[in-house]
């Protein structure tokens, strides 16, 4: 009978405990199977019953639907309700403490749905994207300077705690390549990434790139053409990227 684990859904009680061990920042699977093991072992049974088998996928979960919850939590808490407060909370703090610097935050939000017309049919809710634009004034000032020659559009992954796309804005200075402009957007699509790049440039009077580099990525070079009209995105030769050497820490302990 020990084939007959082998098709059983996850324990309730081990994905609520996923969820929260993701919540504390858990993000190797092998960590998470050493936890649950614990957690099966002292909280779920007990001595006396008859310990199943370890291939009993309800208790004993394999690494693939371990690695399947974890995304999953990762993504019902990627918009958590208090953790966008918090982050609105940072943001006014940060802002009286530097008044000249850009700060842009519309956190995700859903609008509730329509009411019902007379044949019982109602408009889906719309949900508002969630976005983070951030500029220094001294990252403003080497944009105007140094940003109508070359710019790079730089994305990175898997380095902030809910996995939202984390952009940097970069240009050549006379001594380095320099972090001029960030943001967070909550889809990687063009339209995300014009808003954030529409943003700084109302924000930086005549800037105007001549040439702008990006990643292989088709919505970075769309986002790009749509925002600086008669560029053409040029995507960056695979190599390491040693420019962004200045990364704020503001966007990592954010997000």
């Amino acid at each position: 009978m020990q084939g007959s684990g082998l098709c059983q859904p996850v324990d309730e009680r081990i994905i609520r405990k996923i969820d929260a061990l993701v919540n504390e920042g858990v993000k190797d699977t092998r960590e998470m199977k050493r936890h649950l093991n614990v957690y099966v072992k002292q909280q779920i049974l007990s001595k006396d019953e008859i310990q199943p088998s370890p291939s009993n996928r309800r208790f004993f979960p394999k690494p693939s639907d371990i690695r399947s919850h974890m995304y999953r939590a990762s993504m019902k808490n990627r918009f958590s309700k208090i953790d966008q407060e918090n982050v609105v909370d940072n943001i006014d703090q940060w802002q009286s403490s530097n008044p000249e610097d850009l700060f842009y935050f519309r956190p995700f939000g859903e609008a509730p749905p329509k009411p019902t017309d007379s044949e019982g049919h109602s408009e889906e809710a719309v949900s508002s994207n969630l976005l983070f634009v951030h500029q220094s004034r001294w990252q403003h000032r080497l944009l105007q300077r140094y940003g109508n020659d070359i710019c790079l559009l730089d994305a990175t992954y898997k380095t902030t705690h809910y996995a939202l796309p984390l952009f940097f804005l970069v240009v050549p200075t006379n001594v380095d390549y320099q972090v001029v402009g960030s943001f967070v957007i909550q889809n990687e699509t063009s339209q995300c990434i014009r808003e954030a790049l529409q943003i700084i440039q109302r924000e930086t009077t005549g800037w105007n790139p001549k040439y702008f580099m990006t990643d292989n990525c088709e919505q970075e070079i769309t986002a790009i053409e749509e925002v600086f009209p008669g560029k053409q995105g040029q995507s960056q030769a695979p190599m390491k990227k040693t420019m962004i050497t200045n990364i704020s820490l503001r966007m990592t302990s954010l997000f």
